[in-house]
């Protein structure tokens, strides 16, 4: 049986992007993600999956938002054979006043 986790609205503060004040200071980062996985391998525990983006993109304090997505979805699936597919977004509330960027990505694990 394949199942389904939606985690959304996962928030915290990192160092993320290229912008000499981004490099400074931690800004708000929301990561909205779902996740399909094959349950006879064993179950995807959703807060470690929350505990291991939010830790990850701590310590790394990507430039990118692109590369920070791939990071991720390979420590995901590192951690997780199980993952079939997933689909991670990454946005930024803070860099622009009139709009909400985000990134985001999906992969078709085989």
């Amino acid at each position: 049986m394949e199942f389904r986790i939606d985690l959304r609205d996962l928030e915290f503060y990192a160092i993320i992007g290229i912008l000499p004040q981004e490099r400074e200071m931690q800004q708000k980062i929301i990561v909205d993600l779902w996740l399909t996985y094959e349950y006879a391998q064993g179950f995807v525990d959703y807060a470690k999956v929350a505990d291991l983006i939010k830790k990850h993109m701590q310590k790394e304090q990507f430039e990118l938002l692109e590369d920070a997505l791939i990071s991720c979805a390979n420590l995901l699936k590192e951690s997780f054979p199980q993952i079939k597919n997933l689909s991670i977004a990454i946005k930024k509330p803070q860099i622009l006043h009139n709009a909400t960027p985000s990134v985001s990505l999906f992969l078709k694990f085989e």
